[in-house]
């Protein structure tokens, strides 16, 4: 059994330092970097823990603890074998660039590492994708992995699903583990790269424009919904004037509220690149997170809320209702968030930072919001007659 160091490399401009976790393989040090960097002040150096002081420090410890049992994972199988192991074959295995019979044999090795970073939904969105890869060939070699082979594949999804968004997503994700096996060169390059899914472009986020979201308000006011109905059109409206997905929401507890602002980790990048994400509350947010919250002091915001395929049910009646000809769904209330903030601000950085997005191509897909709004900026030279 190896014996672990969790501890803190240098300190940042920000202030934090980095966390690593390092251990001996043959009397050579190894060093494993955990994605995590906190203030030293909130580091127990005798623990080897973050302390529960610190915001988020049961997550991250979990994170780090997940990387611990990854590593022993490793070296156990290696002892179990009675094969030695060295410091260049454990990050072999801990990359994952063994050589493998077939592409599903590669993307299962994978995942065993990757799953340890992301979510279950996503971790289900990953399955449902290579399950698709597998019903249209069920083993796959490395040397059938051709720009011919996928769009073969991209046909048989259109004729299987019939959705250009589907098909664009499942194809993105098998290109991470496409991408992974060029870095292992185990292919000489991403097939996928450069081939061009026509008909298949990138559809805008379905959003609620102003108008729209205040005939929502207005039907809530009215009080004329009842029991399941009103509080998925509390619950959505919550999103719209909070930017959370609807995980997020589902999770977020009442002591990461303030008066101010409420602070977050977006799931999906807990075990990836965690950050806090901090969101200013508006005057209607209040008012929804105060009638929730009650006298509560503790507790999840959204203590009693229903699965997510039965509000999207009920969004469907309140949209008509409302006379809004869009297709409702929770999803649409982050975007409807992200593209009423665009047209006000135009501030696509400061939009990044509330949406917890890491990175700008993210946020770019609500940029249609500026161009529209440049389209019109120019409509006012059509007042002068030449």
């Amino acid at each position: 059994m190896a014996t672990y160091r969790v501890f803190q490399k240098a300190i940042n401009k920000k202030g934090e330092a980095p966390i690593y976790i390092s251990f001996y393989i043959n009397r050579e040090k190894v060093e494993v970097p955990t994605k995590i960097s906190i203030s030293p002040s909130d580091f127990d150096k005798e623990k080897e823990v973050i302390k529960l002081s610190c915001e988020f420090a049961k997550d991250k410890n979990l994170i780090i603890s997940n990387i611990k049992s990854a590593i022993n994972d490793i070296l156990v199988r290696y002892r179990l074998r009675n094969e030695s192991i060295s410091v260049t074959t454990f990050w072999q295995e801990y990359r994952n660039p063994r050589q493998y019979k077939s592409f599903f044999d590669f993307c299962l090795a994978y995942q065993r590492l990757r799953f340890q970073e992301i979510t279950v939904s996503t971790q289900k969105k990953h399955k449902a994708c290579l399950g698709n890869l597998r019903d249209f060939k069920e083993i796959i070699y490395f040397d059938e992995l051709t720009p011919e082979f996928f769009r073969r594949f991209v046909l048989y999804l259109r004729n299987r699903r019939g959705n250009a968004e589907v098909t664009i997503k499942t194809i993105g994700i098998i290109s991470i583990y496409l991408n992974e096996a060029v870095r292992k060169e185990l292919i000489k390059e991403n097939p996928i790269h450069g081939l061009r899914l026509r008909g298949c472009q990138e559809t805008t986020a379905v959003a609620l424009e102003e108008e729209e979201l205040n005939r929502l308000v207005e039907l809530y006011k009215t009080g004329s919904l009842y029991g399941s109905q009103y509080k998925s059109l509390e619950f959505f409206l919550f999103l719209c004037f909070s930017s959370l997905h609807i995980a997020d929401a589902k999770a977020l507890d009442i002591s990461q509220i303030g008066e101010k602002e409420f602070s977050y980790i977006r799931a999906k990048m807990l075990n990836i690149r965690p950050r806090v994400v901090r969101v200013p509350i508006s005057e209607p947010l209040r008012i929804l997170i105060d009638k929730q919250k009650g006298n509560r002091k503790s507790g999840l915001l959204w203590d009693e809320i229903l699965s997510d395929q039965k509000i999207n049910k009920h969004l469907k009646t309140i949209a008509e209702l409302a006379g809004i000809e869009k297709k409702l769904s929770a999803k649409v209330g982050r975007h409807t968030f992200a593209t009423i903030f665009l047209r006000k601000t135009k501030d696509l950085n400061a939009l990044k930072d509330i949406m917890g997005h890491s990175n700008i191509k993210q946020t770019l897909v609500y940029a249609h919001v500026l161009d529209q709004d440049r389209k019109m900026g120019v409509q006012i030279f059509n007042t002068f007659s030449l």
